[in-house]
């Protein structure tokens, strides 16, 4: 399947999409890759080493996601005002001096406050959207999302492993040293954009009361993004907050997966996302709308499948990384095919605020799936929760196919 003719068209074809501010984009996530999969798959469980309770787990979440959600206000805002590389800088200057405090976390209440701060530096997210939706050519920007989504995901296959055996061996000092290499790294980020991103607008108009009233003559475009919103923001965030806020815990704590093992899952899921995405990288897809939806509904019975190991007798770290490597590669799918729609959406010129606008409802529907997770998790059991919220995420595939055929 994979020729070495396969391999030369792909990297000829890969090649002439990461030029420029793309690019510049994908060394940038693949750094930041290096780090994050270094730590994030052991978040929750570093927490509860804190000193945190499950419970505590859902409210660290939800006020991250509030705080991202509020610091994006202003920084849809300056997107469109100062330009998408300078408000980049600043944001990218505060998330590498953030990572360094994570390693200094005394208990579960400092790493909290770290996270809150971490999550509202991230102000910068519609700049980074608006530069790469501005930058990417127009006739292949589902391949290239598809292309953006490979490149930060290949330090996946192996650094959550790396990350496990330093957990499993050196206990909280091990993530401690992985936010500290986050730090190292966050600063070799900021240089790279320094040096690499060139400005792809600036605003004529200098008024910067107009910026929110204006968007009022963009009513059309802004309420077919919004249908899209609402996937993004809330149903598909429902579906998955038990995964994402005690994905770890649940398969480290209940099925009783060493932290290893868990490492090697992260690394799994991305291998074969990667391969999947390679494969269909090559290929002109024309309706990549029905492959969403198709990958949405996998994703949806993957949540109930990787529920199994709680009520039979199953081997639950093979559920685990099936269950896993069908959600990376469903939502890879899903996000790369929305990313292209809104691109052909929003307009230039009002893309910082509308992905704004998107972020801002996405980490408000987060926060808010933490809390109903938290509930779910603590009040019935893993099992049920995980049932339960693969019930709302067929719903969400339902809403989606909606979404599509009505335009």
């Amino acid at each position: 399947m994979f020729s070495r003719r396969f391999f030369n068209e792909y990297f000829i074809e890969a090649r002439s999409l990461l030029s420029g501010n793309i690019g510049v984009m994908a060394l940038s996530w693949f750094l930041f890759a290096l780090s994050g999969s270094l730590v994030q798959p052991f978040f929750s469980v570093y927490a509860k080493e804190l000193g945190a309770s499950d419970l505590d787990l859902a409210w660290i979440r939800t006020l991250g996601m509030l705080s991202l959600g509020l610091s994006l206000i202003p920084g849809g805002l300056i997107t469109d005002y100062i330009g998408r590389v300078k408000t980049i800088m600043i944001g990218t200057t505060g998330i590498a001096i953030v990572q360094f405090m994570y390693a200094l976390a005394r208990d579960w209440r400092e790493f909290a406050i770290v996270w809150v701060l971490d999550s509202a530096m991230h102000f910068y997210q519609p700049a980074l959207s608006a530069i790469v939706m501005d930058s990417m050519p127009r006739d292949k920007t589902f391949k290239g999302f598809i292309l953006l989504n490979i490149v930060p995901s290949i330090p996946w296959l192996f650094m959550p492993v790396v990350g496990g055996i330093l957990y499993q061996e050196l206990g909280v000092t091990g993530v401690r040293i992985g936010f500290i290499l986050s730090g190292v790294i966050s600063i070799m980020v900021l240089i790279l954009r320094m040096r690499g991103f060139k400005e792809t607008y600036s605003k004529k108009d200098k008024d910067f009361s107009k910026l929110v009233f204006e968007l009022s003559g963009y009513r059309p475009v802004l309420l077919k993004a919004f249908k899209i919103y609402l996937f993004t923001a809330l149903l598909w965030q429902l579906a998955f907050g038990v995964l994402n806020t005690y994905g770890a815990i649940y398969a480290i704590e209940v099925l009783g997966i060493r932290k290893p093992e868990w490492g090697m899952v992260n690394s799994a899921s991305t291998m074969a996302s990667i391969a999947w995405s390679i494969l269909i990288f090559r290929f002109t897809l024309t309706n990549y709308r029905k492959l969403s939806v198709i990958s949405s509904l996998l994703a949806s019975v993957s949540i109930a499948v990787i529920s199994l190991p709680y009520f039979f007798k199953v081997n639950a770290l093979s559920v685990v990384i099936i269950c896993n490597v069908v959600i990376s590669i469903s939502n890879n799918i899903i996000s790369a095919a929305i990313s292209t729609m809104l691109t052909r959406i929003l307009p230039q010129e009002i893309r910082g605020r509308a992905v704004s606008f998107q972020r801002i409802m996405e980490n408000v529907g987060a926060a808010f799936s933490s809390m109903v997770a938290g509930i779910l998790y603590v009040s019935l059991n893993p099992g049920f929760s995980l049932i339960l919220s693969s019930l709302i995420g067929t719903a969400s595939t339902l809403y989606l196919l909606y979404v599509f055929k009505t335009g």
